[in-house]
């Protein structure tokens, strides 16, 4: 009896005789040797249960074979077992309110699968209330068809974290992620599903794709507009057959063919490029830009194709790399491309076929990914002919042609490139110049055989260098020399022709007016234009047409 006694050390034993001696007591009896007299004392009066004031514990007795045996249970354990119980109910009131102020729908279902606990989001958000799921089994909910999927089931069967899209009868379609909660034996006691609104998420995704889409339709109006208001992006196109290489270029811009360009020098074959380039996937690399014909034979081959460390005499040490390499991803514009050796085209064939380039003295292909925009102003089919251009290369080059015609060819043109260019004049050097309408018709009567470059430099030359304020047609002949081929033939309008009978100077002065508004109205696309240009008001204009009957 007393070895059993002994291996008891939850509460204190002590065994006495009915005279008072101690037959036995444990270890944790033997703690409270201090209090014994009154222990034993009152165990003899028959009290079988009892606490002394003193004493921190409760005593209760009981009698065997004429011997009294004392249970002693410390009242300072009974203390921690009840505040332990109470701070695990505080903890778990903390995780009830952490769980019921989520955002997301939290659902926990224990191991069978039935709802235990839901929080108020997921009734928000399924619209399925507490008393409809909690004590449900997610098998029933699933068969009666309140979802089409149960996550918490998948995580129970397959023993991991699942992520579904689950559909409800409610209309809401939600994201549930389920969790399984395990033992220290790693076997799944609960699982806790994270449950996302998809529905308000496929809303935002769709506002955020519209205001995407917005957005990017701003940008681009945005930069047309730079590109009207700036003018060195600006392209002058009031022909018909200048409005067409426009939009050729534009619609060639959006492809990554081949494009060969061919123009008499001065038309303007760069500008185009860079049109090209702009409005290109490519637009966010570089646009690098090489002349073959000012570039020496000797030299042209390594500018091109770069070359490795002492290749020539006179070669850096470390190498390095040419245009082609420099222009990755982006574009080169191989300008006067009928100025190119013989052997380099064979080189440059083998870039646009296998899209690498191998260095001056080096043996590794190195790839490149460019786009390769050609343009010349000499006749490639007569030098494929003569066996100054291959035949192959030209194919390759010519996949888009754009021919842009001479400024003889599109006069429509010349009014407004004078405008545009005496604009950027007059702003770059702080001046107020204008020309006469004897001027502008002088322009329009000259064949410019230097094409846009030359009207380019001639309007700047005479705007800065006459001393009026309106440039005349004398001024006009105090800047270029004239022979029988390059002679402005200036007719004199009806209105200024001489008279046989003296009118009125009013009458002659409206008359000259009538014959300068017709003539603007014709040449610019709209009133506003031609308002602008003439430097009135839009309205001054219109009510001088409908005085002098004048139709747009």
């Amino acid at each position: 009896m007393n070895n059993i006694l002994s291996n008891i050390n939850i509460v204190g034993i002590l065994v006495i005789n009915k005279q008072g001696d101690i037959l036995f007591s444990n270890s944790l009896a033997q703690k409270y040797t201090y209090y014994y007299d009154s222990i034993i004392e009152s165990s003899l009066t028959h009290s079988q249960s009892f606490c002394l004031v003193p004493f921190p514990a409760e005593m209760t007795t009981f009698t065997n074979n004429d011997q009294i045996v004392v249970v002693i249970n410390p009242i300072d354990e009974l203390v921690r077992l009840k505040k332990e119980k109470e701070s695990l109910q505080s903890l778990r009131n903390e995780l009830n309110e952490v769980i019921n102020s989520s955002f997301d729908g939290i659902v926990i279902s224990d191991k069978d699968g039935i709802i235990i606990h839901q929080n108020p989001s997921y009734e928000k958000i399924t619209g399925l209330s507490a008393k409809d799921c909690i004590g449900r089994s997610l098998k029933e909910l699933e068969n009666e068809g309140v979802i089409n999927a149960s996550a918490s089931l998948k995580a129970l069967n397959e023993n991991r974290e699942v992520t579904i899209v689950q559909k409800i009868n409610t209309g809401a379609t939600v994201l549930v992620s389920a969790a399984p909660i395990r033992n220290k034996n790693g076997e799944i006691q609960k699982v806790v599903n994270n449950v996302r609104d998809l529905t308000r998420l496929n809303a935002l995704e769709s506002e955020i794709k519209q205001l995407e889409k917005q957005n990017k339709q701003i940008h681009e109006e945005l930069e047309l507009l730079k590109e009207q208001n700036d003018p060195k992006l600006s392209i002058i196109a009031q022909s018909d057959v200048m409005k067409d290489v426009l939009d050729r270029a534009l619609r060639v811009a959006q492809i990554d063919s081949g494009v060969l360009i061919q123009g008499a020098s001065g038309v303007g074959k760069e500008k185009i490029v860079e049109l090209i380039h702009r409005h290109s996937v490519r637009k966010g690399y570089p646009l690098i830009k090489i002349n073959c014909g000012a570039i020496p034979e000797s030299l042209l081959e390594s500018e091109l194709f770069g070359y490795e460390s002492g290749s020539f005499t006179g070669a850096n040490q470390k190498g390095k790399a040419g245009l082609f390499e420099a222009a990755n991803h982006g574009t080169i514009f191989l300008d006067e491309i009928g100025e190119m050796p013989l052997p380099l085209q064979v080189k440059l064939l083998r870039v646009l076929q296998e899209h690498e380039i191998t260095r001056v003295g080096g043996t590794k292909p190195i790839p490149v990914n460019i786009r390769i925009i050609a343009a010349t102003h000499r006749n490639l089919s007569g030098m494929i002919t003569s066996g100054q251009f291959r035949e192959d290369l030209y194919y390759r080059l010519n996949i888009i042609p754009i021919k842009i015609p001479p400024l003889k060819e599109r006069k429509d043109d010349i009014i407004p490139l004078i405008y545009h260019f005496l604009n950027r004049i007059n702003q770059k050097y702080g001046i107020n110049r204008k020309f006469s309408n004897a001027a502008i018709n002088a322009f329009t009567r000259y064949d410019w055989p230097g094409n846009v470059r030359e009207l380019q430099n001639l309007v700047e030359r005479i705007a800065l260098m006459s001393l009026n304020p309106e440039i005349d047609i004398k001024d006009l002949q105090k800047e270029l020399d004239f022979n029988n081929d390059m002679e402005f033939n200036v007719k004199t309008s009806p209105s200024m022709s001489p008279i046989s009978k003296l009118e009125p100077l009013k009458d002659q002065i409206e008359s000259f007016e009538k014959e300068i508004i017709r003539e603007a109205v014709t040449v610019f696309p709209s009133i506003r234009k031609a308002a602008t240009a003439l430097k009135v008001d839009q309205s001054t204009l219109v009510r001088k047409m409908q005085k002098y009957k004048i139709g747009k």
